[in-house]
Formats: structure tokens, C-alpha cells, sequence
């Protein structure tokens, strides 16, 4: 069976990676935050209403909502316009380097100004 040189360097690369991936990787379970459906989420849910800037060529901003539950982080890249913590305590990260802490049971909207968040914590 004919093998060429750049399989073969392919195939030990990828083995080579792999290798590399499980030596790294943390033996302790890590924190995933999951996303929830809103129209079925209760108030104890993190709640997020938001919008991504487009060109008026294509239709202008675009609006959203996103529901999630559990602890973990969730990158989001969005104009924020309104949170609601439902029980959970979190931690949002601007765009422009400020991280603000919101206390559980907390609604906050920005009806002016709303902040472009990065990420966004469930702690």
C-alpha cells in the first residue's frame, strides 16, 4: 500500500495535536452556562434583551432575547438594552474593560445608553 509523505505528516500532526489537547486539558469538570427557550424559561432565569448594530444596506439593527440557566460564561458581542438576573448573581464584561456585578432578583434596563458587553457570567 502506497503512503505518501505529506499523509503521513498529516496523520502524525493530528496525533501529535491530540496528544498535546489531552495533556492540557483540566481533570476537573469545567462550568458550562446553557441556554434555555424564553417562551418557556420562568422569571428565576438569566434574561437578556439586546441588539446587533447592522448597515441600514441590510436591514439595520437586529433585536434579541436570550434565556440561560446553570453557572458558566457566555460570550455575547452585543448592544445590551435590558437584563433581568432572575436568582442568579452575575458579572458582565464591556467591551470597553469595565466588569459590573448584578446582585440576584434584579431587572436593569438601558433605554439610552446600553452597554456593548463582551461576555456575560452566571457566578
Amino acid at each position: 500500500m502506497f503512503t505518501s509523505r505529506r499523509t503521513v505528516r498529516n496523520l502524525l500532526a493530528v496525533t501529535v495535536l491530540a496528544a498535546g489537547f489531552g495533556a492540557v486539558a483540566p481533570a476537573t469538570a469545567a462550568f458550562a452556562m446553557n441556554q434555555v427557550n424564553c417562551a418557556t424559561a420562568g422569571d428565576e432565569f438569566l434574561k437578556v434583551w439586546g441588539h446587533v448594530d447592522r448597515p441600514a444596506i441590510v436591514g439595520g439593527p437586529v433585536s434579541f432575547e436570550v434565556c440561560a440557566a446553570n453557572a458558566g460564561t457566555m460570550n455575547l458581542g452585543a448592544w445590551v438594552d435590558q437584563i433581568s438576573t432572575g436568582n442568579n448573581d452575575i458579572r458582565y464584561f464591556d467591551a470597553n474593560g469595565a466588569t459590573v456585578d448584578i446582585h440576584r432578583w434584579t431587572v436593569i434596563r438601558f433605554p439610552n445608553r446600553p452597554p456593548n458587553v463582551d461576555r456575560i457570567q452566571i457566578l
